[in-house]
C-alpha cells in the first residue's frame, strides 16, 4: 500500500521540508499573535513542520509535498476556490501523486498539535471503506483527511471538483486524546509546558543532562547559573553567568542569555538575545518583541541591548566573560 501526503501551510512558501522558506525570527511573536502560520518555529528544539514530516515518514509515507495556501480558513479545497498559485500548487501535487500510482492521499495542515496515531486512522479508513475520512476531536474537525486516490478523477475541471463531490460522503474518525489548537500565544506556551512535563507526545530534542533539564547539541550553561527543571536549552544556545532559568522555561536554538538574567515560565524563541539582568516571567520572547502571557499584551523592544537578534548583540553581550566564573556545562 502506497501512501503519499500533501502538507498545507497557511501563508508559507511551497517546497519540500528542506527548501521551504523560513520565517524571519524578528516576526515570530507577531506572527503567533496574529495567527500567521507557525510551522517553522522551533518548539522544544524542532519545528512543528519537521516533527510532522518525521511522523509521516514513520507512518510509511512514500513521498510528501509541502505547499502554500491562499486561505487560512479553508482546509479542504473546493471547486469554488479562487484560482491562484496555491490552488494550482495543490492541483499539481495531487496530479503528481496520482500519476505515481499512490493508493491513498493524506491531507494535513499543522494548524493544531495532536498525538493522533496515523496507523489507527488508516485502519479506521480502510475498515469503513470510505472514499474520504476526516479526523474530529471533541471540539470539532481537525485539519487531517485521508483519501482513496482511486476516487479522485480529473475531468478537466481539476481534482478539487472530485474532492468536493466526495466531502458529503466523508466518514468521521473520532480522536479523544491530546489536542492543542494553537489559536493564541498562550496555547503555544501551553504546548511548550506540556511537552516539558510529558503531558503530550512532543518531546525536547536534546540530552537530559540533569533530571528534567534537556540541552541541545553544543549548548552551554555557565556553572554559576541555576537551571530548575523541567527546562530546555536549545542547540548552540548560551546561558551566561549568574542566570536563573526556572521550571517551565524553554530557550530555543542559537539564543544568548546574558549575565544575571532570570527566566521563569517563559518561551524564548530561536536566535534571540536577552540582555544583562533582565527579569522575564510568564512571557514569550522573540528578538524585538515580548508578549506577556498574563496581561495578553505584546510589546516591541526598541533597545537591542535589552532584547534583540543574537547576530546584532551589542557590547553588553559577552559581559559575562568579565565575571570570575568560567565553568560551563556543555551538552
Amino acid at each position: 500500500m502506497r501512501i503519499a501526503a500533501i502538507v498545507s501551510l497557511s501563508g508559507e512558501g511551497a517546497g519540500d521540508s528542506s527548501t521551504a522558506p523560513r520565517k524571519s525570527s524578528s516576526s515570530q511573536v507577531s506572527g503567533i499573535s496574529s495567527g500567521t502560520s507557525y510551522a517553522h518555529f522551533d518548539v522544544l528544539g524542532q519545528s512543528l513542520l519537521d516533527r510532522e514530516i518525521s511522523k509521516l515518514e514513520r507512518f510509511g509515507v512514500v513521498r510528501h509535498a509541502v505547499i502554500a495556501e491562499a486561505s487560512s480558513t479553508q482546509f479542504l479545497p473546493s471547486r469554488n476556490s479562487t484560482s491562484g498559485d496555491s490552488v494550482e500548487a495543490w492541483e499539481r501535487a495531487v496530479a503528481h501523486q496520482i500519476t505515481e500510482g499512490v493508493d491513498h492521499l493524506l491531507l494535513v495542515r499543522p494548524s493544531a498539535y495532536t498525538d493522533l496515531d496515523y496507523f489507527q486512522f488508516l485502519q479506521f479508513h480502510l475498515e469503513s471503506r470510505s472514499a474520504i475520512t476526516r479526523a474530529y476531536a471533541a471540539d470539532g474537525a481537525l485539519d487531517l483527511a485521508l483519501l482513496d486516490a482511486s476516487r479522485l478523477t480529473n475531468d478537466g475541471e481539476g481534482y478539487r471538483k472530485a474532492l468536493s463531490a466526495l466531502i458529503p460522503e466523508h466518514r468521521r474518525y473520532t480522536y479523544r486524546d491530546y489536542v492543542n489548537r494553537l489559536g493564541r500565544p498562550q496555547d503555544f506556551y501551553q504546548l511548550v509546558d506540556d511537552g516539558l512535563r510529558k503531558k503530550c507526545g512532543l518531546r525536547p530534542q536534546g540530552t537530559e543532562t540533569q533530571p528534567w533539564v534537556w540541552q541541545g547539541a553544543d549548548s552551554e550553561i555557565d556553572g554559576s547559573s541555576v537551571i530548575t527543571g523541567p527546562a530546555f536549552i536549545g542547540a548552540r544556545s548560551r546561558i551566561g553567568p549568574c542566570c536563573t532559568v526556572d521550571a517551565g522555561s524553554s530557550i530555543e536554538r542559537d539564543c544568548e542569555v546574558d549575565c544575571g538574567t532570570v527566566i521563569e515560565e517563559s518561551w524564548v524563541m530561536q536566535d534571540t538575545y536577552l540582555g544583562v539582568a533582565l527579569d522575564v516571567r510568564h512571557s514569550i520572547v522573540g528578538q524585538d518583541t515580548l508578549f506577556n502571557l498574563d496581561r495578553n499584551v505584546e510589546v516591541k523592544i526598541g533597545d537591542r541591548n535589552l532584547i534583540g537578534a543574537v547576530e546584532k548583540s551589542t557590547w553588553l553581550a559577552g559581559l559575562g566573560s568579565l565575571f570570575l566564573s568560567e565553568e560551563r556545562t556543555t551538552a
